[in-house]
């Protein structure tokens, strides 16, 4: 699962976005990537208000199934 801070239970957004774990502050752009941060708690409202909820991807079919550069004869 993709981890984003606006979607983190420890985000708090106003004025500033803050993370009340770290107590710093980001920007827009810094909670809408993705991260790996150990102390993610999700939340699946967006922290932005944007009324947008938090909804996973469906995975992708990996099966192993090559595409032939040359036809067959």
């Amino acid at each position: 699962m993709a981890q984003y801070c606006r979607y983190c239970n420890n985000m708090v957004c106003g004025d500033a976005n803050y993370c009340s774990l770290k107590q710093e502050t980001y920007s827009d752009a810094q909670i809408c990537r993705t991260n790996k941060c150990k102390d993610f708690e999700l939340n699946p409202i967006d922290a932005l208000g944007t009324g947008k909820e938090y909804t996973p991807r469906e995975r992708r079919d990996r099966s192993g199934v090559q595409i032939k550069i040359t036809e067959d004869k």
